[in-house]
């Protein structure tokens, strides 16, 4: 069975403010301090896996769909970058993933100056379920 991995990263510097992030976000600090590192910090990492990628990858972005105009006011403020990452495991035996981004995603990329991160894993043989 595949595999897929799906969250928001932002990579930021020690001027980074988490709590005026979350706040003009209306993420909860409390909940996403867990999430980040003195470099980076992750919103909405998604494991549950689907065929299609893109409900994935909404799922991870929930918070942050509609809200392009705040993240790029954030990313000029704190300096940020902001990446959508994609690490899908596939399995050859395994129905094959849909991996493109359907064109309300690639739009919120854009507005958001979002870079896409597409890291994939194929692995030969079977696939071992232990």
């Amino acid at each position: 069975m595949n595999y897929c991995l799906t969250y928001f990263r932002v990579i930021h510097d020690e001027k980074f403010d988490m709590i005026d992030f979350c706040n003009c976000l209306k993420l909860d600090y409390e909940y996403y301090k867990n999430f980040g590192t003195d470099t980076c910090m992750e919103i909405g990492r998604n494991e549950v896996y689907d065929v299609d990628i893109n409900k994935m990858v909404r799922i991870s972005l929930k918070d942050l769909l509609g809200k392009e105009d705040i993240l790029l006011m954030l990313k000029n403020k704190y300096d940020l970058e902001y990446y959508l990452e994609r690490v899908p495991c596939i399995y050859p035996d395994s129905i094959h993933p849909i991996l493109s981004l359907d064109a309300d995603i690639l739009e919120f990329l854009y507005k958001s100056k979002t870079i896409d991160d597409l890291d994939y894993y194929i692995f030969e043989g079977e696939y071992l379920d232990v």
